[in-house]
């Protein structure tokens, strides 16, 4: 039986990454490299080999009938991730700063992951199924409603779930007057004015399809 995660964020770094989602390699798992953006080294073996040696350093991961598997914490972010059926990418920036989340859920929980430019990465446990996109709605209006970090802000989220299309949309918030909300895809958006007021559930709506 896994070990529940505690609230304690678990920070985690690229090749650990890597070496944790190379133990249960499942369409799900490459998905999740995919979103990463850690596909590009997947065939790499030193950064494999680095991963697995920091993984066994930090007690994350332990050598078992000549396998390294994950324990504890790392094991169940190992198994929400190889098990996950939906993701959000979240984009929240302004001018001056640009923040990447991600969102995993799983019939067995879901993480987010704070990513950093840097390489090591916060992930913590969160609600799977509707609370996940509960969550990256709030998160998005904590940054354009509360002006996180000032206006003018955008917020953008990509849906991606097993066996459906992926949906992306984009929300653009100014100090004043309408804000716009683009909707489709990269080649040919939708875009148009939404009031201020209406344009979380706006939002949701466009990526409930």
């Amino acid at each position: 039986m896994l070990e529940p995660m505690t609230d304690t964020e678990l920070r985690m770094t690229d090749h650990e990454l890597l070496a944790l989602l190379s133990m249960t390699p499942t369409e799900s798992a490459a998905t999740t490299l995919g979103l990463f953006r850690l596909d590009q080294h997947a065939g790499n073996e030193l950064l494999h080999n680095a991963g697995l040696t920091t993984l066994l350093v930090r007690g994350l991961a332990e050598e078992q009938g000549g396998r390294i598997i994950p324990v504890e914490r790392c094991a169940v972010v190992g198994t929400v991730l190889s098990q996950a059926q939906e993701w959000l990418e979240i984009s929240l920036s302004t001018p001056s700063a640009e923040h990447v989340l991600f969102m995993a859920g799983s019939n067995v929980g879901a993480v987010l992951l704070g990513l950093s430019p840097f390489g090591v990465h916060e992930i913590q446990p969160i609600e799977s199924g509707p609370a996940m996109l509960a969550l990256g709605l709030h998160l998005c209006s904590e940054y354009l409603v509360g002006a996180a970090e000032g206006l003018p802000a955008m917020a953008t989220v990509r849906r991606i779930r097993v066996g459906a299309e992926p949906v992306t949309a984009q929300l653009a918030a100014v100090e004043s007057g309408n804000w716009t909300l683009r909707t489709g895809g990269e080649s040919n958006p939708a875009e148009e004015a939404v009031s201020a007021e209406t344009a979380l559930d706006r939002l949701e709506a466009a990526l409930a399809g």
